[in-house]
């Protein structure tokens, strides 16, 4: 009887991989909770399913296959991150870090905004999908260990108050928790939003500076003194940046950043 039942499962998960492995990428970014369902079939015999393809049977949660076509931000400033047209000498740094430094010492993002990266982050932040979360945060792990092996502990970029409750969630946190499992680093809850700003989207460069100043502190002595700010995507930096100081003036030493994505600057001029 149980190795009838095994076998029917075996038969139904074999099926389903083949019904998923029809969805485009699209579909697959907006199956929402079916989602679910999928991965407690996968757990049976196929191991993960991937959060991009749908794919069924990986080790991981974003399959080799779509790992292969991710946009990878491998040239880059060595300062902000963000995306360059070509590597730069050692010690240069791109012209928006020479005209106005930034507080942090380094961001690093291994990913760049754009297609599917883009996507999946509206989908685990505006609808959502927290399931993006581990995924994306197996990606930051080798960047995390390589550049970052001297941070004492991570700090998410906390949301205000108000918007934390109507969101449900903090997609930081989430990513945070998450790198937590995979290295032992705490997570630091010292910081808060003290300001409610206006969302961030849609603002030009100029107005989410603007937007940012005064908004974030530190309740007491900062506990670590080389932290790692975690998001999900860096854009101007502007917030980062501001966050930052208030880790400094808290006591931080130095202050790096990490995130899944980096946007263009340019793009927001």
């Amino acid at each position: 009887m149980i190795d009838r039942v095994r076998g029917r499962i075996h038969e139904r998960s074999i099926l389903f991989r083949d019904v998923l492995a029809a969805f485009s990428l699209c579909d697959a970014l907006m199956l929402g909770g079916y989602w679910v369902v999928f991965e407690f079939l996968g757990k049976f015999s196929l191991g993960h399913h991937c959060v991009l393809c749908a794919s069924l049977g990986n080790e991981d949660r974003i399959c080799s296959r779509c790992v292969d076509v991710l946009p990878w931000n491998h040239c880059h400033c060595e300062r902000c991150g963000q995306p360059v047209v070509a590597d730069q000498p050692l010690g240069v740094f791109c012209a928006d870090c020479q005209s106005s430094p930034p507080l942090f010492d380094r961001a690093r993002s291994p990913l760049r905004y754009a297609f599917p990266v883009d996507t999946a982050l509206k989908a685990l932040k505006f609808k959502r999908q927290l399931m993006y979360a581990p995924a994306f945060a197996t990606i930051l792990v080798p960047t995390l260990h390589e550049i970052f092996p001297h941070v004492d502990a991570l700090v998410p970029v906390p949301l205000h108050r108000l918007r934390h409750a109507t969101r449900g969630f903090n997609q930081a946190i989430e990513i945070s928790r998450e790198l937590a499992s995979h290295t032992g680093l705490p997570i630091n809850h010292q910081t808060r939003r003290v300001r409610r700003t206006t969302t961030q989207s849609g603002l030009s460069a100029s107005k989410r500076r603007k937007n940012l100043r005064q908004a974030f502190a530190v309740n007491g002595a900062l506990d670590a003194k080389y932290p790692l700010i975690i998001d999900d995507v860096i854009t101007t930096g502007a917030t980062c940046d501001y966050l930052a100081a208030a880790l400094l003036a808290a006591g931080a030493k130095s202050v790096d950043v990490l995130t899944v994505a980096r946007a263009s600057i340019k793009l927001l001029r």
